[in-house]
Protein backbone atom coordinates (compact mmCIF):
# COMPACT_ATOMS: atom_id res chain seq x y z
CA UNK A 1 0.00 0.00 0.00
CA UNK A 2 1.35 3.40 -0.95
CA UNK A 3 2.05 5.62 2.06
CA UNK A 4 0.50 9.08 1.97
CA UNK A 5 3.21 11.71 2.35
CA UNK A 6 2.75 14.26 5.11
CA UNK A 7 5.49 16.52 6.45
CA UNK A 8 3.91 16.51 9.92
CA UNK A 9 3.95 12.71 9.95
CA UNK A 10 7.65 12.73 9.13
CA UNK A 11 8.38 15.16 11.95
CA UNK A 12 6.45 12.96 14.35
CA UNK A 13 8.35 9.87 13.19
CA UNK A 14 11.66 11.60 13.77
CA UNK A 15 10.62 12.81 17.19
CA UNK A 16 11.59 16.36 16.27
CA UNK A 17 10.31 19.46 17.99
CA UNK A 18 9.56 21.94 15.22
CA UNK A 19 7.94 25.34 15.51
CA UNK A 20 4.59 25.79 13.81
CA UNK A 21 5.96 28.12 11.09
CA UNK A 22 7.85 25.16 9.60
CA UNK A 23 4.63 23.97 7.96
CA UNK A 24 2.69 25.52 5.12
CA UNK A 25 -0.11 27.43 6.82
CA UNK A 26 -1.65 28.96 3.70
CA UNK A 27 -3.49 26.34 1.64
CA UNK A 28 -3.45 28.69 -1.34
CA UNK A 29 0.38 28.76 -1.17
CA UNK A 30 1.51 25.25 -0.17
CA UNK A 31 5.19 26.14 -0.64
CA UNK A 32 4.94 29.04 1.83
CA UNK A 33 5.84 27.79 5.35
CA UNK A 34 5.61 31.07 7.25
CA UNK A 35 2.88 32.15 9.66
CA UNK A 36 3.07 35.58 8.07
CA UNK A 37 0.70 35.95 5.13
CA UNK A 38 2.47 35.68 1.81
CA UNK A 39 2.56 39.07 0.10
CA UNK A 40 3.97 39.01 -3.40
CA UNK A 41 4.62 42.72 -3.72
CA UNK A 42 4.65 45.76 -1.48
CA UNK A 43 2.62 48.71 -2.70
CA UNK A 44 3.27 52.36 -2.04
CA UNK A 45 -0.07 52.63 -0.20
CA UNK A 46 1.22 50.19 2.44
CA UNK A 47 4.27 52.20 3.42
CA UNK A 48 3.93 55.69 1.93
CA UNK A 49 1.54 58.62 2.19
CA UNK A 50 3.31 60.86 -0.29
CA UNK A 51 2.74 61.50 -4.02
CA UNK A 52 1.88 58.53 -6.23
CA UNK A 53 4.89 56.60 -7.51
CA UNK A 54 3.23 53.71 -9.35
CA UNK A 55 3.93 55.20 -12.75
CA UNK A 56 7.55 56.10 -12.02
CA UNK A 57 9.84 53.57 -13.70
CA UNK A 58 12.78 55.72 -14.74
CA UNK A 59 14.08 56.67 -11.30
CA UNK A 60 17.45 55.11 -12.15
CA UNK A 61 18.03 57.73 -14.86
CA UNK A 62 18.82 60.17 -12.06
CA UNK A 63 22.33 58.92 -11.31
CA UNK A 64 22.49 60.42 -7.84
CA UNK A 65 19.12 58.94 -6.91
CA UNK A 66 20.13 55.56 -8.33
CA UNK A 67 23.30 55.52 -6.23
CA UNK A 68 21.40 56.56 -3.12
CA UNK A 69 18.75 53.87 -3.59
CA UNK A 70 21.38 51.14 -3.45
CA UNK A 71 22.68 52.55 -0.17
CA UNK A 72 19.37 52.95 1.67
CA UNK A 73 17.95 49.61 0.54
CA UNK A 74 20.98 47.62 1.70
CA UNK A 75 20.27 46.03 5.07
CA UNK A 76 23.98 46.17 5.82
CA UNK A 77 23.69 49.94 6.19
CA UNK A 78 22.35 51.01 9.63
CA UNK A 79 19.23 53.16 9.59
CA UNK A 80 21.14 55.93 11.37
CA UNK A 81 23.44 56.17 8.35
CA UNK A 82 20.46 55.99 5.98
CA UNK A 83 18.82 58.92 7.76
CA UNK A 84 22.04 60.90 7.46
CA UNK A 85 22.47 60.36 3.72
CA UNK A 86 18.81 61.13 3.00
CA UNK A 87 19.05 64.33 5.03
CA UNK A 88 22.22 65.35 3.22
CA UNK A 89 20.59 64.62 -0.15
CA UNK A 90 17.48 66.63 0.75
CA UNK A 91 19.45 69.58 2.07
CA UNK A 92 21.48 69.74 -1.13
CA UNK A 93 18.37 71.16 -2.81
CA UNK A 94 16.21 74.14 -1.94
CA UNK A 95 12.88 73.38 -0.30
CA UNK A 96 9.96 73.18 -2.67
CA UNK A 97 8.90 71.42 -5.84
CA UNK A 98 12.35 70.33 -7.00
CA UNK A 99 13.23 68.72 -3.67
CA UNK A 100 9.84 66.99 -3.40
CA UNK A 101 10.11 65.68 -6.95
CA UNK A 102 13.53 64.12 -6.45
CA UNK A 103 12.64 62.72 -3.04
CA UNK A 104 9.56 61.14 -4.58
CA UNK A 105 11.83 59.70 -7.25
CA UNK A 106 14.04 58.35 -4.49
CA UNK A 107 11.13 56.60 -2.82
CA UNK A 108 10.02 55.13 -6.15
CA UNK A 109 13.47 53.59 -6.49
CA UNK A 110 13.46 52.35 -2.90
CA UNK A 111 10.10 50.63 -3.40
CA UNK A 112 11.18 49.09 -6.70
CA UNK A 113 14.47 47.74 -5.37
CA UNK A 114 12.88 46.62 -2.09
CA UNK A 115 10.37 44.52 -4.00
CA UNK A 116 13.15 42.92 -6.05
CA UNK A 117 15.13 42.00 -2.94
CA UNK A 118 12.05 40.85 -1.08
CA UNK A 119 10.85 38.73 -4.01
CA UNK A 120 14.22 36.97 -4.11
CA UNK A 121 13.99 36.21 -0.38
CA UNK A 122 10.42 34.89 -0.67
CA UNK A 123 11.43 32.64 -3.58
CA UNK A 124 14.37 31.35 -1.54
CA UNK A 125 12.15 30.46 1.41
CA UNK A 126 9.80 28.54 -0.89
CA UNK A 127 12.73 26.66 -2.45
CA UNK A 128 13.86 25.62 1.03
CA UNK A 129 10.34 24.42 1.85
CA UNK A 130 10.13 22.34 -1.34
CA UNK A 131 13.49 20.75 -0.53
CA UNK A 132 12.26 20.00 2.98
CA UNK A 133 9.24 18.23 1.53
CA UNK A 134 11.60 16.12 -0.59
CA UNK A 135 13.84 15.35 2.41
CA UNK A 136 10.83 14.41 4.50
CA UNK A 137 9.59 12.04 1.83
CA UNK A 138 13.00 10.37 1.62
CA UNK A 139 13.11 10.03 5.41
CA UNK A 140 9.72 8.32 5.45
CA UNK A 141 10.87 5.95 2.72
CA UNK A 142 14.09 5.15 4.59
CA UNK A 143 12.17 4.64 7.82
CA UNK A 144 9.93 2.09 6.07
CA UNK A 145 12.96 0.34 4.56
CA UNK A 146 14.66 0.08 7.98
CA UNK A 147 11.48 -1.32 9.53
CA UNK A 148 11.19 -3.90 6.75
CA UNK A 149 14.83 -4.96 7.15
CA UNK A 150 14.43 -5.31 10.90
CA UNK A 151 11.35 -7.44 10.39
CA UNK A 152 13.32 -9.75 8.13
CA UNK A 153 16.23 -9.79 10.58
CA UNK A 154 13.88 -10.85 13.36
CA UNK A 155 13.14 -13.94 11.26
CA UNK A 156 16.78 -14.95 11.19
CA UNK A 157 18.30 -13.12 8.22
CA UNK A 158 21.71 -11.53 8.78
CA UNK A 159 21.02 -7.95 7.70
CA UNK A 160 23.05 -6.10 10.33
CA UNK A 161 25.33 -4.39 7.79
CA UNK A 162 22.45 -3.19 5.62
CA UNK A 163 20.48 -1.94 8.60
CA UNK A 164 23.44 -0.05 10.04
CA UNK A 165 24.29 1.56 6.67
CA UNK A 166 20.71 2.65 6.07
CA UNK A 167 20.33 3.85 9.66
CA UNK A 168 23.46 5.99 9.24
CA UNK A 169 21.99 7.60 6.11
CA UNK A 170 18.69 8.13 7.89
CA UNK A 171 20.36 9.77 10.89
CA UNK A 172 22.37 12.10 8.65
CA UNK A 173 19.34 13.09 6.59
CA UNK A 174 17.30 13.60 9.75
CA UNK A 175 19.97 15.91 11.15
CA UNK A 176 20.03 17.97 7.94
CA UNK A 177 16.22 18.05 7.90
CA UNK A 178 16.06 19.35 11.46
CA UNK A 179 18.74 21.99 10.91
CA UNK A 180 16.93 23.34 7.85
CA UNK A 181 13.58 23.17 9.63
CA UNK A 182 14.90 25.11 12.61
CA UNK A 183 16.11 27.86 10.26
CA UNK A 184 12.78 28.37 8.49
CA UNK A 185 11.19 30.57 11.20
CA UNK A 186 14.30 32.78 11.13
CA UNK A 187 14.12 33.07 7.35
CA UNK A 188 10.44 33.96 7.59
CA UNK A 189 11.36 37.09 9.54
CA UNK A 190 13.50 38.49 6.73
CA UNK A 191 10.62 39.68 4.47
CA UNK A 192 9.10 41.34 7.54
CA UNK A 193 12.37 43.12 8.31
CA UNK A 194 12.64 44.26 4.69
CA UNK A 195 9.12 45.68 4.82
CA UNK A 196 9.80 47.45 8.11
CA UNK A 197 12.96 48.97 6.70
CA UNK A 198 11.13 50.21 3.60
CA UNK A 199 8.52 51.83 5.84
CA UNK A 200 11.23 53.51 7.92
CA UNK A 201 13.02 54.77 4.82
CA UNK A 202 9.77 56.10 3.37
CA UNK A 203 9.00 57.90 6.60
CA UNK A 204 12.46 59.48 6.61
CA UNK A 205 12.07 60.65 3.02
CA UNK A 206 8.65 62.15 3.76
CA UNK A 207 10.06 64.04 6.73
CA UNK A 208 12.17 66.14 4.35
CA UNK A 209 9.30 66.88 1.95
CA UNK A 210 6.92 69.80 2.10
Amino acid sequence: MRMRFDLRVCVALLGLTIAAPAFAVDTANPDWPCVQRKVLKLTSAQIWDGPAVDGITNWWEDKEVGKLVRVVVSRRIPMEKVEEVIQKFAESMPEGEQRDKRLTLLFAGVLDETNKVRSSVVSGIERVQRRQVGRSKRLQEQSSEIAALRARASNGEDLTGQIEALQEKFDWNARVFKERQDNIPLACEIPVEIEQRAFAVGRTIRFHMS
